[in-house]
């Protein structure tokens, strides 16, 4: 349960940037024409940062066995988990294949892994997700925040 938590807010937070200042854009993947649905759909992504309401980065606090997967948004419904070399339970397929959706091809929102996301930034090289919920902690109710960040792989 942990690994499908820290795989969906890790999707999540690729849709999230960090601003560049004074940097140069030679190397970016030009993204002009194209939905955010066919930006998804480009190339595979990787999980790059997973921040929550701390503020910090948890991504060092990801098991490995999550930490190396990367995903195929294969179709307008379909994103294929691939878990590379490090699988969390021996018996587990290297691929599998789970839903997602957008509302449309432009969406500001993503539903992957159960969860529904805002698309804080899309580029060619990163995306950056944003979700914010309502979490019980022994009886007090707070509202959290995830962030996450995914870039090409």
């Amino acid at each position: 349960m942990k690994k499908l938590i820290f795989s969906l807010s890790a999707v999540a937070m690729f849709f999230a940037t960090s601003c560049e200042s004074g940097g140069s854009n030679s190397g970016a993947i030009d993204i002009s024409g194209k939905t955010k649905q066919e930006v998804f759909m480009m190339h595979a992504w990787e999980l790059s940062s997973w921040n929550d309401s701390s503020s910090q980065d948890n991504f060092d606090n990801i098991e490995a066995c999550a930490k190396d997967d990367f995903y195929n948004f294969i179709s307008t419904s379909q994103v294929e988990v691939n878990r590379s070399t490090v699988k969390c339970d021996p018996a587990e397929s290297l691929t599998e294949k789970k839903s997602w959706s957008m509302a449309s091809a432009d969406a500001v929102q993503v539903t992957v892994f159960n969860y529904t996301w805002d698309i804080a930034s899309l580029t060619g090289e990163q995306i950056v997700l944003r979700r914010t919920y309502l979490y019980n902690f022994g009886g007090t109710t707070e509202k959290i925040y995830s962030k996450v960040v995914l870039k090409k792989r």
